[in-house]
């Protein structure tokens, strides 16, 4: 039996959905989804900081410049996402299905592909940096300070894409809590060079753009120990990828990938657009343009940490065809950036012209429109989270021309349309309301398309089998040995298995659970669960338990000499066994 056949022979029984049932789904998905969203803010506090202490020290100049290279960060973030998020989904479809070959092959080509398109883009983009400066929007009067902040940018392409395939890499491998700690680590190298570099050194545009890159690298570098750690199911290492791995890549990640490079687009378009008019109100319309996107990126992140966690759980499940699982962490995830959303938008709206002063805008009238248009943007951020989760949802589990779709008209198609009809008119009021426009036009079509598009049945269709399986959840508590013993016993009557399958189907159980108390418990206070799932596949019989106690391999051998050697009999007598430590759960698999 190879490794991938086992779970793609685990399915649900039909049963309705109990509490213990969705409850694994939704404690891994809330786990990964708190440090998921820890992890997308380190790119997003450090461009808060950059931003404001550019804008502080520098001034509406320099805030300027930093804008009209954020589609540049944009591009970056394009890159590593489309391939590592695209990736990722196969990665931990593969995790699922206990396919750990496959999945250390997929990281392999895809880390080799994302080396080799950021060496490519920064040779290319140092050799024409002067054009490419000028052609994200940089007037003559702001070249030379663009020339500056961007030549090093343009120069750590490839830690940057890498960097971004390494944290998705990494979080579905079971680390979040590193990634989250890689961020943390950019966040903290920032703030001290930027200080350093443009406080005391005095280094200007060129400290706040080096500060950024070396924080990345820390970064990067902060993500490589996962791979010293025993229990990671993946290795780092280079593996070439072929042309057909590559457009898979990308058509699983595209849906969340392009984003940026539309935001990138939409962001040069609308530069433009504000510095038609002339240089000192236009430079100010940018650089309040450039605090809304600043912004705009901490609720974007939080977002994004919501539906990256949700689409490393939601893949994983997909691998095991737990498709109500699958359901109750998409819900989950909705309800919590739902209120988060709304919580954002208050918090914005309230303190909008606070938070146009701490990035240094305090020109007068000028500040007066500004703090009108940030409030009309925190509307936005109200209904922005369901869009971005929904995205992350359709493309893990195959609806990659919605996922795509989506985000075209999200951030692309509606923004051009909204921004040519009312920037021109209204100026950063108008560029305000294009938010409001895309996201809410976006909400209504996800909802349609939820409601009349039948997803549940889609899923419950691809994620689910019909062979004949047991499956039953427990508290780990007094009483339920002996309740378990009897729905083997009943289970093995049913199912009219041999003498032999049967004895060791309850040895096997009941000694793996008495193993996993003695040793695997260790907050009292914590609800402790474990599933289950047995399968009759032909005359052999597969079975997985799969816990959330600490992490603990009972095949380790462990305990005195009468556990051991129990553990030795399994060992000897099962066909096939592993152990496995996957999401947040404890993973054990013996086929009989």
């Amino acid at each position: 039996m190879e490794r991938n056949d086992i779970i793609l022979l685990l399915v649900s029984d039909g049963q309705e959905e109990n509490y213990m049932e969705t409850n694994y789904a939704k404690s891994a998905y809330r786990t990964f989804l708190f440090w998921g969203v820890c992890s997308s803010l380190g790119v997003t506090v450090s461009t808060l900081v950059d931003a404001t202490l550019v804008g502080n020290f520098i001034g509406s100049t320099g805030l300027a410049v930093a804008n009209i290279a954020t589609p540049v960060f944009l591009l970056y973030l394009l890159m590593g996402i489309t391939l590592g998020g695209g990736a990722g989904v196969l990665i931990g479809k593969k995790l699922g299905e206990a396919d750990l070959k496959g999945a250390n092959r997929v990281f392999g080509s895809v880390l080799s592909a994302g080396l080799i398109t950021g060496v490519l883009f920064a040779a290319v983009s140092l050799v024409f940096r002067s054009a490419l400066c000028s052609l994200l929007g940089a007037t003559p009067e702001l070249l030379p300070q663009a020339l500056q902040y961007l030549t090093v940018v343009f120069a750590f392409a490839p830690i940057y894409v890498v960097y971004n395939i390494l944290s998705i890499a990494v979080r579905t491998d079971g680390a979040p809590k590193l990634a989250a700690i890689s961020s943390a680590g950019v966040i903290v190298t920032n703030l001290s060079l930027d200080l350093l570099f443009m406080k005391v050194l005095n280094w200007g545009l060129v400290g706040a753009s080096a500060s950024l890159c070396i924080a990345e690298t820390v970064g990067t570098l902060i993500l490589l120990t996962h791979f010293w750690n025993k229990q990671a199911l993946l290795s780092f290492h280079f593996h070439i990828p072929t042309g057909n791995e590559i457009k898979e890549y990308v058509e699983n990640g595209f849906g969340v990938g392009s984003a940026f490079i539309f935001q990138a687009v939409v962001m040069l378009v609308f530069n433009t657009m504000l510095l038609k008019e002339n240089f000192e109100n236009g430079t100010f319309s940018v650089a309040v343009f450039g605090v809304i996107y600043t912004m705009s990126t901490i609720p974007g992140a939080m977002f994004d940490g919501a539906g990256a966690a949700a689409s490393t759980v939601i893949s994983i499940l997909g691998g095991e065809k737990d498709w109500k699982g699958m359901l109750a962490v998409y819900h989950d995830g909705l309800r919590i950036v739902a209120a988060a959303g709304m919580l954002m938008a208050l918090f914005f709206a309230a303190g909008a012209k606070n938070i146009l002063v701490f990035f240094g805008l305090n020109d007068g009238q000028a500040l007066e429109t500004a703090t009108v248009a940030f409030r009309i943007y925190a509307l936005s951020v109200a209904l922005a989270g369901v869009n971005v989760v929904t995205t992350s949802f359709w493309q893990t589990i195959g609806k990659t021309r919605y996922a795509s779709g989506l985000s075209v008209l999200r951030n692309f198609i509606l923004m051009l349309v909204a921004g040519f009809l009312l920037i021109e008119k209204k100026g950063i009021v108008g560029l305000a309301l294009v938010y409001v426009i895309s996201e809410g036009i976006c909400l209504l079509l996800v909802l349609a398309i939820q409601i009349f598009g039948k997803i549940k049945d889609y899923i419950k269709e691809k994620y689910s089998f019909t062979n004949r399986v047991f499956e039953e959840y427990y508290p780990i508590e007094e009483g339920s040995m002996e309740k378990m013993s009897q729905n083997l016993e009943g289970l093995c009557d049913e199912w009219e298995l041999d003498f032999k399958q049967s004895f060791f189907i309850h040895l096997i159980v009941e000694e793996l659970l008495l193993n996993i108390m003695k040793f695997g418990i260790g907050e009292t206070d914590k609800k402790y669960y474990v599933s289950v799932k047995v399968m009759d596949n032909n005359g052999e019989c597969i079975l997985r338990i799969r816990d959330n106690v600490n992490s603990y391999n009972p095949f380790d051998l462990r305990g005195d000499e009468v556990d051991r050697a129990v553990m030795e009999m399994i060992k000897k007598k099962a066909k096939y066994y592993e152990y496995q430590r996957k999401l947040v759960f404890n993973y054990l698999y013996v086929t009989i």
